[in-house]
């Protein structure tokens, strides 16, 4: 039998054979350039969605996010919790208590980006700052409190030095002392949901992540402790079925999925590199 030269991906004879790549790459098939990342190939598959106007993001909340059995209400990770479902020590309706100026908690919601617009330059008029999957409606006053900061585990050991919202999101100086500055703390129950929506950020952007500019990137990805700390709020709160369904209403507005809510284990996949 005649023997064949095969260097991994390039094919020197017209024989077809395939060559083994990386946990987030394909097999080479029929002769072709080896695939593109596991990332990527999302990428491709889910960047095009519709992009709905900032105005439409308001409506858009009354099916993506109303409050299970309360369907004229705010689904508000701010304020809710599990330890306080409805009713609650405070519940908005829907546009009726659209913000406003508030001085408090418990004066009006509006529209919270996860991803905070300045990470990526500002202006409403990118895709970015009307990806619902990053946008969710919160109290006004605790939206403003948590402004930029990043996302991560609050230091509470010390009394007088962190601020807490009703629901017992955090606002204070980082448990990890490599994080510089205050940090936003948000309630164990929402933090998959939270960390999912992330992946699926500089997934949909892929292009983009690189030009963007956050304590919490690196390049075109996560800075480790990001990338650790979203892994970890990943694995500890699974998807739910509130996501789930959240998921479902944002596919019919903009056309596309979340992935890493319809195949959780492609979070594994591209960031765990202990795999």
């Amino acid at each position: 039998m005649k023997k064949f030269i095969l260097l991994c991906g390039v094919v020197l004879t017209l024989s077809i054979t395939s060559c083994g790549f990386s946990d987030t790459t394909e097999n080479v098939k029929d002769n072709q350039k080896p695939v593109e990342s596991l990332r990527e190939r999302l990428f491709e598959q889910i960047k095009d969605h519709k992009v709905i106007s900032y105005k439409q993001v308001w409506k858009a909340f009354k099916t993506t996010d109303p409050l299970p059995g309360h369907a004229d209400e705010v689904f508000d990770i701010y304020s809710y919790n599990d330890k306080n479902k409805p009713p609650m020590a405070y519940v908005y309706k829907f546009f009726t208590d659209q913000c406003g100026v508030y001085k408090h908690e418990d004066e009006c919601y509006n529209r919270e980006h996860s991803f905070p617009k300045a990470w990526w330059g500002g202006g409403l008029g990118k895709p970015m700052a009307r990806d619902l999957f990053h946008i969710y409606p919160t109290d006004g006053f605790v939206n403003n409190m948590r402004a930029n900061y990043p996302y991560a585990e609050v230091d509470t050991t010390q009394k007088g030095t962190y601020k807490q919202s009703t629901n017992g999101s955090y606002l204070g100086q980082a448990e990890n002392k490599l994080i510089k500055g205050k940090v936003f703390e948000p309630v164990d129950e929402f933090k998959g949901d939270l960390a999912r929506g992330y992946f699926y950020l500089v997934t949909a952007y892929y292009d983009r992540v690189k030009n963007w500019s956050s304590p919490m990137l690196e390049g075109d990805n996560f800075t480790p402790w990001a990338q650790e700390m979203l892994l970890r709020w990943h694995e500890n709160d699974p998807v739910s079925d509130k996501e789930k369904k959240r998921n479902d209403q944002i596919t019919a507005i903009q056309g596309k999925s979340n992935p890493f809510i319809t195949n959780p284990e492609y979070v594994e996949r591209i960031w765990n590199i202990n795999q």
